[in-house]
Order: C-alpha cells, then sequence, then structure tokens
C-alpha cells in the first residue's frame, strides 16, 4: 500500500495509512536532512523497537507534512491491547530514554496505553504552531502512518 499525496495544505489526507520504511523514505525522504531523519528513524526501531516491543508504531510530527526541515520524527508505540506489565515496561523505557532516543536517533517517542492520553489521536489533529502556519483552525483533522 503506498502512502497517499500530501493535501493541498501540505498535509497526509484524514486517517491512518500504513506504510513500509522504504515507503516512508520514497514519499517524505525527499532532502538530505530528511534522509537523515528517517536513517535514524531505522536504526531506532531496528535497534530498540523490533524483537523487544512487538506492537504497532505510528510516525507523525512536521515529519509527515511539507515541512523541509523538521527537528524530529514523532514516534508512537501503540501498548493499548499490552497487557499491564507489558505496558508498564514501555512506559518506563520510555521515561528512562526518551531523551536519549531524541538525541541519538532524532526520534520524539511516545508510548500509548490503557487510562493514558490517546497519542495516535492527537497525532492525527494539527497544533496550534502548525495551524497558525497553514492559515488552518486548530484541531484541522490530518493523516497518520502506522509503519509494519
Amino acid at each position: 500500500m503506498s502512502i497517499p499525496a500530501l493535501d493541498g495544505h501540505g498535509l497526509l489526507p484524514v486517517g491512518i495509512h500504513d506504510c513500509s520504511v522504504e515507503e516512508m523514505q520514497a514519499s517524505f525522504g525527499w532532502n538530505e536532512h530528511r534522509r537523515k531523519l528517517i536513517c535514524g528513524f531505522t536504526l531506532f526501531l531496528s535497534q530498540e523497537i523490533f524483537g523487544v516491543f512487538d506492537y504497532p508504531v505510528y510516525a507523525d510530527g512536521s515529519f509527515v507534512t511539507d515541512k523541509k526541515c523538521p527537528d524530529d520524527i514523532d514516534v508512537v508505540l501503540e501498548l493499548r491491547g499490552a497487557s499491564d506489565a507489558e505496558s508498564w515496561r514501555g512506559l518506563m523505557f520510555m521515561r528512562e530514554h526518551q531523551e536519549r532516543i531524541r538525541g541519538q536517533y532524532g526520534v520524539d517517542f511516545w508510548i500509548n496505553f490503557r487510562s493514558a492520553s490517546d497519542f495516535v489521536g492527537f497525532f492525527q489533529y494539527v497544533g496550534h504552531k502548525v495551524a497558525k502556519h497553514k492559515g488552518l483552525d486548530s484541531g484541522h483533522a490530518k493523516g497518520i502512518l502506522r509503519v509494519r
């Protein structure tokens, strides 16, 4: 399945769009800065997530927009269907390693788990800064990537 083209606002169309890292690279790796972020993201997945947490990963933030040089890639590990023990392990991993992950991989890492904020839902709307920059209302709906 391919990633849809950005809409007239430079955002992903509304919805959750399944993709591979290679498809992310093809759609969003259009300059050296962005390719470097994808490289960090790929390393993050292979060194920190895959084989440790067997749950969906979502990618978002200004990286999945038309912004030329985004600061990072926002990543959410979906643990809402995980056991309490797995959710706790994921939360502790995030708390202990979030700053290191940001510096080492260029990934702003979050965990989605029961009884907490829904980051996957949160990232499907533009924030105040993006809304102001693009002339949109805060809370304008947009898409997000689920990386397989």
